[in-house]
C-alpha cells in the first residue's frame, strides 16, 4: 500500500452506501494511479485485478450483488479469505453427509430391529 492507491481494505461492504461511498474514493485513484489488469476467476470467486502502478500492489475487487457483500482487498489476503471459506464450506459439506449416514443407519437400526 502507498499514498497513491489504497490504505484500507474491506472484507465486505455493509451497505449500498458504504459502497458508493468507496466507489467514489475508487474513481479518483484508478485515473490517476490505479489501472485495470483483468477479469480473473480464482476457485469459486470472480473478481476484477487492479495494479498500483507506484507501489505495484494488486487489488482484487468483488462488487457486492444482493446477498454477496463484495470485498476489496490485496490480492493475497483475499486469496487466503477464499481458501479459508472453501475450507469451512468443505468441512460443513462433509459434517452433514456424516450426519446423513448416522441418521439413515439409526432408521435402518429401529426398523430393522
Amino acid at each position: 500500500m502507498c499514498d497513491k492507491c489504497f490504505n484500507k481494505e474491506f472484507l465486505g461492504f455493509g451497505s449500498n452506501k458504504e459502497f458508493e461511498i468507496f466507489l467514489k474514493d475508487f474513481e479518483t485513484k484508478i485515473a490517476k494511479s490505479v489501472h485495470f489488469v483483468k477479469q480473473e476467476y480464482y476457485k469459486t470467486d470472480n473478481h476484477t485485478v487492479y495494479s498500483c502502478e507506484n507501489c505495484k500492489t494488486l487489488w482484487w475487487l468483488s462488487d457486492p450483488d444482493n446477498h454477496w457483500r463484495g470485498y476489496f482487498m490485496k490480492a493475497d489476503n483475499a486469496k487466503k479469505i477464499i481458501e479459508k471459506d472453501a475450507q469451512r464450506l468443505a468441512v460443513f459439506k462433509y459434517a452433514c453427509i456424516l450426519i446423513l449416514i448416522v441418521a439413515t443407519g439409526f432408521i435402518l437400526f429401529k426398523i430393522f430391529i
